[in-house]
Parts: C-alpha cells; structure tokens; sequence
C-alpha cells in the first residue's frame, strides 16, 4: 500500500488493475477510524471509481473533488488530500495499465 502524504491524517490506497478487456480497477484504502474526513474521502473516491474500466478512471478530471462542492465545507487541507488520493490513484492505474499492455506484447 502507499501512503498518501497529502493527507492530514495517515491514509494508504493500493489500486489493483484487472488483465481484462476494461482494465477494471479495485480500490483499496486503509485509514484509521479517527479519520472520519479522510475515510469519508475514501469511500466517496472507492464508490465512484472502483469496478470502472481504466481509462474511465483516468478521464476522471483532476479537480474533480473541487466539483462535488466540498470546498465549501471543509478546509482547503482536507481537499489536498482528496486531490491527493485521486492524484495518486490515476498514476498507479497508468503504471499499472501500462504494465499489462507491455506483458500481453511480449506474450
């Protein structure tokens, strides 16, 4: 798993990539239960995300949390961790999908 620095609160995430035709992607987060913001964060990023086909996910805008309208509810630390988790999440979809399409070349 990997830390996600930007977070206030110790958050970890680790994206598994599925060897199929959409790339489907498995979230998992891990953040400890006095963490109510950043496990909320979490779980609205897994509901959104998780089960959609790769480049699903990385179309997904990178402000996107600041669409939601968060930004008016909670402080501007909180949100670098939402853009963060989703910052962090799109790059190991990219690895990984680029992995898979370099082993199915060599195979």
């Amino acid at each position: 798993m990997e830390r996600v620095d930007e977070c206030q609160s110790p958050l970890f995430l680790a994206v598994e990539v599925e060897d199929d035709a959409e790339r489907t992607v498995r979230l998992f987060f891990d953040a400890p239960a006095e963490a109510p913001t950043t496990r909320g964060f979490a779980g609205i990023l897994h509901e959104g995300l998780d089960g959609l086909g790769a480049q699903q996910v990385l179309d997904v805008p990178d402000d996107a949390p600041y669409r939601f309208g968060l930004a008016e509810a909670v402080s501007p630390l909180r949100m670098r961790g939402m853009v963060g988790m989703l910052g962090r999440i799109k790059r190991q979809v990219r690895l990984r999908s680029e992995a898979l399409a370099a082993a199915g070349e060599g195979a």
